[in-house]
């Protein structure tokens, strides 16, 4: 098969193309590489793969080197993250989605990546190539609260301009993200980057002058209603903030996306609070190593590193 990387501009505008009619179908006010700003951005070519077939570009997947650390910031090992998968339909059915996606196995196997994860609801297609569901995350829905309810805290909840964030801010949220055993690395500078992406807001709750509860809803197509990353230093801070955030927004009601892993007393106040819960796998992987199976089930990616 013919694998390359996008390099000339007519290479990027026909990846392009592929992928907004394969996974953007409905109109949308925005193209989907602004919804992807450091896997399809130009500069990021070294992780997007392309096959050609008769001459024409058949199918797509981009491969995301990551980093995984522990609970202190440590690096363990490499994954790698799988996205924008999409076959243009003329050419479907005959396994060529199959061969690219065993080409981007090998080029992870010789690149030391230990697993694969990807997120789709292709379940089945899935599992023929050796991908199982890993971890376990909750979705909280929360509804209008009942009759007669106030807010619990005196904190100031304000949703923030993006253009104006600062490297400070940025790192005093990454600190306020519950811990967990494994998730990934990520740069301020990335952190920036991926709040690029449209049809994403943060909100922010602050006590005086100290940041103690944020949260990220919506992701371009994805993650409408849905606040896929926060942190708080109390939770009835962020109980606060996701009202705030259902009411700002107008939605009749928001679904805040959390860790398997969490300390018992916020789950439990998280939970006595949402009108519905439930545990669902977190991502399909395909693991490409032995012996990391324990760690690699630990592993919690939040929303906005998916791909």
């Amino acid at each position: 098969m013919s694998l390359y990387h996008p390099k000339e501009p007519i290479h990027f505008q026909h990846r392009n193309q592929l992928l907004q009619e394969c996974l953007r179908p409905d109109p949308l006010p925005f193209p989907i590489e602004q919804e992807y700003p450091i896997v399809l951005a130009p500069e990021g070519q070294s992780y997007s793969y392309c096959h050609d077939f008769q001459n024409q570009l058949c199918s797509h997947a981009n491969l995301w080197p990551r980093k995984v650390i522990n609970a202190l910031g440590q690096e363990q090992f490499l994954i790698g993250l799988v996205g924008n998968v999409a076959t243009d339909p003329r050419f479907r059915g005959h396994g060529h989605m199959r061969s690219l996606l065993t080409a981007v196995e090998e080029v992870a196997q010789k690149n030391r990546m230990q697993a694969l994860f990807l997120w789709s609801d292709l379940t089945s297609f899935y599992q023929k190539l050796g991908y199982v569901s890993v971890g376990q995350e909750y979705h909280f829905h929360f509804l209008e609260p009942r009759s007669g309810s106030k807010a619990k805290t005196a904190a100031r909840l304000v949703r923030m301009d993006l253009q104006g964030i600062t490297d400070e801010l940025l790192a005093q949220l990454q600190k306020l993200k519950p811990k967990v055993s494994m998730t990934l690395e990520r740069s301020l500078a990335e952190f920036r980057r991926m709040l690029e992406i449209p049809w994403i807001s943060l909100y922010v709750a602050y006590e005086t002058a100290d940041v103690v509860a944020f949260a990220l809803i919506g992701k371009g197509y994805d993650m409408m209603g849905v606040i896929h990353e926060w942190g708080c230093a109390d939770a009835a801070y962020l109980l606060d903030l996701v009202q705030y955030v259902r009411k700002e927004q107008e939605l009749p009601q928001c679904m805040l996306l959390t860790p398997g892993e969490l300390k018992p007393a916020l789950h439990q106040a998280i939970l006595a609070q949402a009108s519905a819960v439930e545990a669902v796998p977190m991502a399909l992987m395909k693991p490409l190593a032995e012996g990391k199976e324990k760690e690699l089930n630990q592993l919690f990616i939040w929303g906005l590193d998916s791909i």
